[in-house]
């Protein structure tokens, strides 16, 4: 598969970047001289010219600097466009058909073209012609109010986890797409939204205000079950993340805190009474949870399948042995300068292997040549 690739910053080229995981061909199209705007940015260690946040989602691809603007740089984009079985573009709605190079003019020259088009609001809806960024689809989609304490609110989740749910979306859709268009031969348009990803990824939290008349409200570090067993609690040493949603697990995590007692206490033995005491319950375990370092309790808890996990940071993730076991975050080898770089996989072992990307991200316009040559 052959992709077109007309996307900057995080979004659509997160998408794109998932189908080049994949195996498929993408040829990054960018703006003469300046490129992808992600280029910019705190540079790589060892090798400045790359921007860290433009190698995450940009390794594996061919660049190529075309002016879509000019009529000889539309036209060579358009011939490139028939080699091709995919366009992903993320305009602004309409700013593709002005450039002449939307749906239907893709489509003239290659007909059965799957075409993915992703945006912010989508292509149609009141909200369409909107600018977007991630943390603005958050505020929009309601997740900013329900991310903090009731006393902290509204607050933004720290990564642009929209960004790259559509980007995994539009991944999604572009594979569902192939298929219907292998199936049936013809041409194929998505439509992606940021907003809509941010709201079918809150599946749960939706159903429970829009069938149940539950309004939802930030929770603080409370599982979404509101369980009395759920929280990050201190330890010696150490934050911990727990919860024990199910009378199960609330058995197994106090006898392996050795704290039996507990479930003969008519405050904590039926789940309603735990509701009602759950500022008791927190107060008992925050106590004996101060005897032991978070790792010695996530072991522990884990060990009677009780999920727990000592609160990470960053670095001490990337640090761990099981993520280096998955090969969840790749290695790849900028050629030119032989600096290594990490990048992340796709988020899933294929028969039982990581796929990580074939080379390392390209300098702007590195295949130029090669691309519009062949």
């Amino acid at each position: 598969m052959r992709v077109l690739d007309l996307t900057t910053v995080l979004a659509g080229p997160y998408c794109t970047y998932q189908l080049s995981l994949l195996g498929a061909e993408v040829i990054k199209l960018e703006k003469p001289g300046t490129g992808d705007w992600a280029r910019q940015g705190q540079g790589v260690r060892g090798l400045p010219e790359f921007s860290a946040q433009f190698v995450a989602q940009n390794a594996g691809k061919k660049s190529i600097e075309l002016d879509l603007k000019s009529e000889n740089g539309l036209r060579q984009a358009l011939e490139l466009a028939k080699t091709c079985d995919v366009v992903v573009e993320n305009f602004s709605p309409g700013v593709a058909d002005r450039l002449g190079i939307g749906y239907e003019d893709v489509r003239r020259v290659k007909p059965d073209v799957v075409y993915c088009a992703m945006s912010g609001y989508g292509q149609e809806g009141e909200m369409s012609k909107r600018p977007a960024y991630d943390h603005v689809i958050q505020a929009a989609s309601g997740i900013t109010m329900l991310t903090g304490t009731p006393e902290s609110v509204p607050n933004r989740i720290g990564p642009p986890l929209v960004d790259y749910l559509a980007g995994i979306y539009g991944a999604f859709a572009v594979l569902a797409a192939l298929r219907e268009r292998d199936r049936t031969g013809a041409p194929q348009f998505l439509d992606v939204a940021m907003l809509d990803a941010a709201v079918v990824a809150m599946a749960s939290t939706v159903s429970l205000c829009a069938n149940a008349g539950k309004v939802p409200v930030a929770n603080g570090n409370t599982a979404a079950s509101g369980s009395p067993m759920s929280g990050i609690f201190k330890t010696r040493d150490g934050l911990l993340s727990m919860t024990a949603n199910q009378h199960g697990q609330f058995v197994r995590a106090l006898r392996a805190m050795e704290l039996e007692a507990l479930m003969e206490d008519p405050r904590f033995r039926e789940e309603d009474a735990r509701q009602a005491h759950a500022a008791e319950l927190k107060e008992a375990l925050s106590l004996r949870l101060l005897d032991k370092p978070a790792i010695e309790w996530e072991r522990i808890l884990s060990e009677v399948h009780v999920p727990a996990a000592k609160v990470r940071t960053v670095p001490e993730l990337l640090g761990s042995e099981h993520l280096a076991q998955r090969g969840t975050i790749a290695r790849v080898m900028d050629e030119r300068s032989q600096v290594t770089m990490e990048v992340p996989a796709i988020g899933f072992r294929w028969n039982r292997a990581p796929l990580g990307p074939v080379s390392g991200p390209p300098r702007l316009g590195e295949h130029t040549e090669q691309v519009l040559g062949g």
